[in-house]
């Protein structure tokens, strides 16, 4: 008896925001690339009973409203797609469900880093941070992104190198041809560990069959701010970095993963965070 193989899941959480359909648009575009099943996901929390209390609707709307996003995006495409509801804090209910169904990868939507923020969006730092997965960043709709061109920064900072995991991963299931930008210091020594870093990494996608290209950013100025002026020289459909979940925190003036997550280009960010530093990368 033949069995039908059980689909990745892509877990997209919203706010019945204009974001919140950001993160649903851009999780069934990579679904569909990657053959993929969405999960919608609605934490109910004090802003969802807010939000029913303000437009005098019943707690069942929340799953009428999923059950609409989900018909949506199945009648868009041939992506099939479920959704959950659960009460709970987004900080921690998230990174639940993708534990509990294994998600893939996970979208949210975010409005910016201006003023007083919220999530889906405002505390999208402390999302990621908890995560067991993957975790896209969009500000916008997906607009035919099929995530074949992405940039990927290496440098010496802790999991730079672990994101070959996932440019294997999408390299082999959507065909995705990675940019590396390499951190380029003025220091001999420093310059010999980049280059042992970037070897290995080319080692791994070569084996892979993961197509790549190398430039090396100007040396003796900031690596940070040099991601996103590549990212639009290379039309980029995502930029992939590493995250340490114990060192993100919120700056007043942005830290450099902030200021990648909340780019003015409105590129979706891969955030992948870091593991042990003992891992061998060759055997992720």
């Amino acid at each position: 008896m033949e069995t039908t193989a059980k689909k990745d899941i892509i877990l997209a959480a919203t706010d019945f925001t204009h974001v919140g359909d950001f993160a649903i648009d851009n999780a069934a575009a990579l679904a569909r690339v990657l053959n993929a099943k969405v999960m919608i996901l609605h934490v109910i929390n004090k802003e969802t009973h807010r939000k029913l209390r303000k437009e005098g609707r019943e707690p069942a709307w929340v799953d009428e409203r999923l059950q609409e996003d989900a018909t949506r995006v199945q009648a868009a495409s041939p992506v099939e797609a479920g959704w959950i509801s659960k009460e709970g804090s987004i900080f921690t209910t998230i990174a639940e469900v993708a534990r509990e169904h294994q998600a893939k990868y996970v979208f949210i939507g975010t409005h910016g880093k201006k003023g007083i923020q919220r999530l889906l969006g405002s505390f999208a730092l402390k999302v990621i941070k908890r995560s067991p997965s993957p975790v896209f960043s969009v500000k916008k709709p997906a607009e035919g992104n099929t995530f074949r061109n992405i940039v990927y920064p290496l440098d010496l900072e802790l999991g730079s190198k672990q994101k070959v995991k996932w440019a294997n991963h999408l390299g082999k299931l959507a065909g995705t041809s990675f940019h590396l930008l390499v951190y380029n210091p003025s220091e001999k020594s420093l310059k010999a560990k980049v280059r042992a870093d970037l070897n290995q990494v080319l080692k791994i996608m070569d084996q892979h069959g993961v197509r790549h290209t190398e430039t090396f950013a100007a040396e003796g100025e900031s690596f940070s701010r040099q991601i996103i002026p590549f990212a639009r020289q290379k039309q980029a459909d995502a930029i992939i970095i590493s995250t340490d979940p114990s060192k993100i925190s919120w700056a007043l003036f942005g830290s450099s993963d902030e200021k990648i997550i909340y780019n003015e280009e409105k590129i979706p960010v891969l955030c992948i965070n870091s593991k042990d530093l003992n891992l061998i990368i060759g055997g992720l």
